[in-house]
This record gives C-alpha cells, structure tokens and sequence, in this order.
C-alpha cells in the first residue's frame, strides 16, 4: 500500500505537531515492511522531515506553498490530484486541526490534536480562527477516520464538531524515552549554564511564547509574587520560540521589574532539552489548553517534578504524577509551585510517578496504532461504503 501524508504545518520542529511528525514519520517505515510513504512538505522542512528509508519519497515544494492562505487551497484544490499522481492508496494527514482537504478520492485519516481555539478567546487572528472555527470543522466530519491524541481532544470532536464516536480512535502521543532520561543533576546544569547561558537554580517552562494560550503572562506573575514573599534564588526560564502575542509576555517581566530574573534562552535544539529538563528544580506547566502536552512527558521522564494546569487532556497525562492548578489563578500557581519546591519528601515521591507515568508513553505504540488504522481504513474502504467503515473498524478490534 502506498500513503500519501501532507507533511505541510509542521512548524521545523518548533511545535509539538512537529514533534509528532517526526516522531510518526519515522516510525511507519520501520514498522510496516511492505508499505510505501510518499511525504509532500515545503523544502525547508526537508532537512527536519529527512529520511533514508527506501520506501519515503519525498515531494519538496517551494516555500511559498507553505504560506497558509495558500496552502489551504492547495490542500482543497491539489492535493487530490497530486494524491493520483504518485498512485497513493490512501492519505494521512497529521495536523488535522490545521490542514485538510474538502475531497481526496481514496480512503483518507487525520490527526486532531487540539480544538484549543474553541477554549481559548483571542488565540489567533480573526481570519484565522474563522477558518479554524468555521471551516475546519466542515472537513473533519469528511473524513473516513480520526485520530484524536486524548480523550479530551475526542470529547471536543464529538461534542463541538459532531464527529460520531466510532469515527474517532484516541491514541496518545509519546516521548522519546532513550533521549529523555533521568541524568545527574549538578552535571546537567553545567551544561544548561555552558550550552544556553542560563543561571542554576531554575524554574522551568517550555512552551512557544504565545500569549494568551500558553498563559505566560499569569505564570510570570506567581513567579514574581514568589520571589518577594518567599526569597527563593531560583530563575524562571521561559524557553520557546516567539509566537503570537510575545510582546505582551516580555511585557509583563518589564511590569515587574524582575528582567535579571526571567530568562529567554529562545527555542532549545531537541539534543539540549534532555539536560535543560534534568537540570531544573521544578517544572511548571500553566497552559490554558492542551490537546496533550508532550513537555510534561519530557519532564517526567527527565526525573523532573511538575505541576500543571487542570485543564483539558493534562489531567490525562499527569495523573497523580505532579501538582494540579488552576490556570486562571495566579495565587493557585504560585502556591503549586512554592509547595514542592519546599517540600523535599512530596518532591521524591512526584518524581518516583513521574518516571512511571511517562514509561506508559511510548511513540513505537503511537506509530503502531497509526498504522493499524491506517491499514483497517484503507482495506475495508475498499469492500464497503464509508459510511460502513467506522463500525466495521470497531468491530474489528
């Protein structure tokens, strides 16, 4: 069988859509001995997107095409023909909550990772969020099959865009575990200080600097509350690429006049983040929203104790594993993490499930799974009409 994937709205490895990607699309070769990919990007993402497998083709596209106006139409307009072209036998398409098509002419399967925009007011531009609110949802009830990456993720499909349940399968993201381990402490932070100019002791978040989704601006706030009431020596490190809304974030440290005290090491190459996680005292998570939250996984598995919002699918993937808040309450943040970092026993104990709840996630399960849907949709689209396959692929498990 040969699969065409949109490769398109990944992000060069800055989000964790392409976290996804990359992980995802190096996996299904190795796990499917007979089947062929055929990956369409923009060239600059080839370098993230690269692949020595046999069986990957990959179709570069200039960059324009990845402009976002235009890559909706190309993704309603050519991606059915090119899909012909290169004589795919189905398509995934991995960002369905940012690209799909109206009509592909085979058996087709996406990704949704977030309605975020749906949770969070104002989280991006007016065009933006009508195509997100409007016109995405028209295409995902298109689909042959969804592939949701939490149980709160498949709620807000059923419940906000009218998916029927048998046409979603819920498979969790993963965490690369051979990378993310836990290391000693005091070298890790010599190397955070060598590699990215960052002072010890630290709090840790990172996340794109989006504002208002990823709820910087709050955290920024309990930090500095914090620090005036408690004294602790701790820096906030903020690490992640400038997004929509950054300014308001590095506002609020100027608000607060702790500039000397916040640090902005931008985004963190993949190779640096295990340490970056090992070297913190605390990870905190404060997101507005998650479809999942692949940082928290990281951390976890890093031997990092967290705390995080109780909001959407974190719940999901921190159980008992780190301290809940509420993310709309800056007194609730700054109480979460003043809490564990005083307490040395609630620490070690976070940190013992921690390791536990981050060795349930794995990316070869995530890939397995994929592929497993991908394979039942395709083959039983073939014997019956799409309105029969969903149940069809229940039945089959």
């Amino acid at each position: 069988m040969k699969v065409g994937i949109s490769s398109f709205a990944g992000d060069a490895g800055k989000s964790g859509i392409s976290q996804y990607m990359s992980n995802i699309f190096r996996r299904l070769p190795e796990l499917s001995g007979e089947d062929e990919y055929v990956l369409f990007m923009t060239r600059s993402d080839r370098e993230f997107f690269e692949t020595e497998q046999s069986r990957v083709k990959v179709v570069a596209y200039p960059d324009w095409i990845g402009n976002p106006v235009v890559n909706i139409l190309w993704h309603l307009i050519w991606l059915p023909f090119v899909l012909a072209k290169h004589g795919c036998d189905c398509v995934f398409l991995p960002a369905g909550n940012r690209r799909l098509g109206w009509w592909y002419g085979r058996p087709s399967i996406s990704t949704v990772h977030d309605l975020s925009q749906l949770h969070v007011e104002g989280k991006y531009d007016p065009f933006r969020m009508f195509y997100i609110k409007r016109v995405l949802p028209r295409m995902m009830k298109r689909l042959d099959h969804i592939v949701a990456v939490s149980e709160a993720t498949r709620r807000d499909l059923e419940t906000h865009v009218g998916i029927d349940p048998e046409r979603i399968d819920v498979v969790y993201n993963g965490a690369d575990l051979e990378s993310y381990q836990p290391r000693d402490k005091t070298e890790a932070a010599k190397r955070v200080r060598q590699q990215l100019d960052v002072d010890t002791p630290y709090i840790l978040y990172t996340a794109r600097l989006e504002h208002p989704g990823k709820n910087h601006v709050r955290l920024i706030k309990a930090f500095a509350q914090l620090k005036q009431e408690t004294g602790i020596p701790h820096q906030l490190v903020l690490a992640g690429s400038p997004w929509y809304g950054a300014e308001a974030i590095y506002a609020a440290v100027r608000s607060f006049g702790i500039e000397q005290q916040v640090c902005f090491p931008g985004f963190v190459p993949n190779e640096e983040l295990p340490s970056l996680y090992a070297g913190a005292d605390l990870f905190v998570f404060p997101s507005l929203f998650e479809g999942f939250g692949i940082p928290l996984l990281e951390a976890m598995a890093c031997g990092t104790p967290l705390c995080a919002s109780n909001v959407a699918s974190i719940p999901e993937v921190v159980r008992d594993a780190g301290l809940l808040f509420d993310p709309a309450n800056v007194d609730a943040i700054q109480q979460a993490m003043d809490t564990l970092l005083a307490d040395r026993n609630l620490r070690t104990r976070m940190v013992k499930r921690g390791l536990y709840q981050a060795s349930l996630f794995s990316w070869d399960d995530s890939a397995r799974h994929l592929l497993s849907i991908i394979h039942a949709v395709s083959e039983l689209r073939k014997k019956h009409s799409p309105d029969t396959v969903p149940k069809l692929i229940q039945n089959e498990r």
